[in-house]
C-alpha cells in the first residue's frame, strides 16, 4: 500500500468514527431525554392514581347516600340531589381513568424507546435511509410541502415549509422502520406530532398526525404522506 493510500485508508476510518461517535452521542441526548420525559409521566401517573382512589372512594359513598335517600322515602328535590351527587362522582372517575390510560400508554410506548434508544447509544452507526427532501401531504385540507430530514443513528432533525406560509423546524427518532416527528412552527412554536412508518425501499412514509395546541378552530389529527424527492426536483 501506497503512503498517499495509506494516507487515504485512516482519514476514511477517522471519518467513520467521527461520524459514529457524534451519531452515539445525539442518541445518548435523546436516551437522556426520554428518561426525563418518563419520570414526569410515572410521577403524574401516581398523582392520578391516588386521586383515582379517592374518586372511586367518593363514587361507592355517593352511591350508598343515594340508596338510602330512596330508602327513607326522602323528598324528591332530596333523592335527585344525592343522584347529581352520583353523577359528578361518575364523571369525575371516568375523566380520571381515561387520563390514567393515557400516561399508562406513554409510559410503555418510552420504555421501549428507551430500551432501543440504549442499545443504539453504544453502537449508533450513520443511517441515509431518511436523509434528504421529501414531498408531504397532510389531510385534512391537501396542504402539501417539503421536508428536509437529516437522520444520523436514531436521531432525526430537519426543516419544513407548507403551502400557506408555514415553516419551521422538526426533531425526532427513527427506531426500526418508526418515525416520530415534533414539528416546531416558526410563528406558533411546537404545534404537532407526526408519528409514520418507513416503507422497506426507503422511498415513503405514511402516518398520522396530531396536534399539540387547542383552541385554534383548526384539525386536531389527521393523516400524512411524504415521498422522498430527487435532488434535482423541484419543490412542488
Amino acid at each position: 500500500m501506497t503512503r498517499r493510500a495509506a494516507v487515504a485508508l485512516a482519514c476514511g476510518l477517522l471519518s467513520a468514527a467521527l461520524g459514529a461517535d457524534a451519531a452515539s452521542d445525539a442518541a445518548r441526548a435523546e436516551l437522556s431525554r426520554e428518561r426525563r420525559l418518563l419520570a414526569g409521566d410515572t410521577a403524574r401517573l401516581s398523582v392520578v392514581s391516588r386521586r383515582l382512589d379517592t374518586a372511586l372512594s367518593d363514587l361507592a359513598a355517593a352511591a350508598r347516600a343515594a340508596a338510602d335517600a330512596a330508602a327513607r322515602s326522602d323528598a324528591p328535590d332530596d333523592v335527585q340531589r344525592r343522584e347529581d351527587a352520583v353523577s359528578a362522582a361518575e364523571q369525575e372517575v371516568r375523566s380520571l381513568l381515561e387520563r390514567r390510560r393515557t400516561l399508562a400508554d406513554k409510559i410503555v410506548d418510552r420504555r421501549r424507546r428507551i430500551e432501543l434508544l440504549d442499545a443504539e447509544s453504544r453502537s449508533a452507526p450513520v443511517e441515509s435511509v431518511l436523509t434528504g427532501r421529501w414531498s408531504v401531504l397532510i389531510q385534512p385540507g391537501d396542504q402539501r410541502g417539503i421536508f428536509r430530514l437529516n437522520l444520523q443513528g436514531t436521531i432525526v432533525s430537519g426543516e419544513y415549509r407548507l403551502e400557506g406560509g408555514f415553516d419551521g423546524s422538526v426533531r425526532g427518532t427513527l427506531i426500526n422502520d418508526r418515525l416520530k416527528l415534533e414539528r416546531v412552527d416558526s410563528k406558533n412554536g411546537f404545534d404537532a406530532i407526526f408519528y409514520g412508518r418507513v416503507s422497506p425501499d426507503a422511498q415513503q412514509i405514511v402516518g398520522t398526525w396530531e396536534s399539540t395546541t387547542f383552541g385554534t378552530g383548526q384539525p386536531g389529527s389527521g393523516s400524512w404522506s411524504a415521498a422522498r424527492l430527487e435532488e434535482k426536483e423541484e419543490s412542488p
